[in-house]
């Protein structure tokens, strides 16, 4: 039986991970429809900012201050 699911959460990826281990499911990688790229970018970009240890956790706090407002 084929199910398409929407992952809507990170964390449903362990969950699924978990039962394809347990052979309860198989995960075909995803299809591209054009809407994501094909690689992931963020091994290619980690590490890009090449910035200093306060300077690092300076823009971390940014980030976060921007998503609660």
């Amino acid at each position: 039986m084929l199910v398409t699911v929407e992952v809507i959460r990170d964390g449903a990826f362990t969950l699924l991970s978990e039962m394809e281990r347990l052979d309860l499911i198989r995960v075909n990688p995803p299809i591209n429809d054009g809407l994501m790229p094909e690689k992931r970018l963020s091994p290619h970009f980690a590490g890009a900012l090449h910035l200093s240890d306060i300077d690092y956790e300076s823009y971390q706090n940014a980030l976060q201050e921007g998503r609660s407002e």
